[in-house]
């Protein structure tokens, strides 16, 4: 788009990264918390986390990629 207002796929899927992760962390976490499932809530907490870290590096990436081209 010629006014520079588009949104590419690697945005959309920093923004569905950071999103999933972060209410992983926020609803299920606390779920499983407080259901006493403790092998689930790790679990989650770990793929939150994961998804917050790669929509972080996604990111990182992209803004490098973009600084060099």
């Amino acid at each position: 788009m010629a006014s520079g207002l588009s949104i590419g796929y690697i945005q959309f899927m920093v923004l569905l990264l950071w999103i999933t992760g972060a209410l992983m962390l926020r609803f299920d976490l606390k779920y499983y918390q407080l259901k006493k499932e403790m092998k689930e809530a790790k679990v989650t907490s770990m793929l939150g986390w994961m998804n917050i870290v790669l929509g972080c590096i996604a990111f990182i990436g992209n803004w490098i990629y973009q600084k060099m081209w």
